[in-house]
């Protein structure tokens, strides 16, 4: 799934990202504008894929282009992906997870923080999991009600 000018699986060009990606395996990214993405830093971003191979922009500059295959998604719906879970709390399998926005990327069960109308589930947790370690979850987002 090497992205370079296009990504794997989707029509979408992405050609920028908005925040450095190093180290940042297993965390939600959105598109900020048309060729752009960013981590997700709100329970209301659009989901647009997952960190499976982070990078630096090629020019270290934010919002900065991306080079090479430094940087891979998943981002085709029912993927399943390791995500990384926040420090907020655990996971259980069947949970659905939204990020958590005090910290940026990663997620937090839905039994965890409150649930607003309009906030985007990114998808079902397969596995357990204790606060700060990583879950597999199937990519499916759906906005809440």
């Amino acid at each position: 799934m090497a992205l370079g000018y296009t990504t794997y699986k989707t029509p979408n060009a992405i050609f920028t990202i908005g925040s450095d990606l190093t180290g940042k395996e297993g965390c939600g990214v959105t598109l900020t504008q048309q060729g752009a993405v960013a981590i997700a830093t709100a329970t209301y971003d659009t989901p647009y894929g997952i960190v499976t191979v982070g990078g630096p922009s090629e020019d270290n500059v934010y919002p900065g282009l991306i080079g090479g295959s430094s940087v891979e998604f998943v981002d085709m719906l029912g993927c399943t992906v390791q995500v990384q879970v926040s420090g907020t709390g655990g996971i259980v399998a069947g949970d659905f997870v939204l990020i958590d926005i005090t910290e940026p990327g990663t997620y937090v069960s839905q039994f965890n923080v409150l649930v607003s109308p309009g906030d985007w589930l990114w998808g079902l947790a397969l596995t357990n999991c204790l606060a700060g370690e990583q879950c597999l979850i199937r990519f499916q987002p759906l906005i809440a009600p």
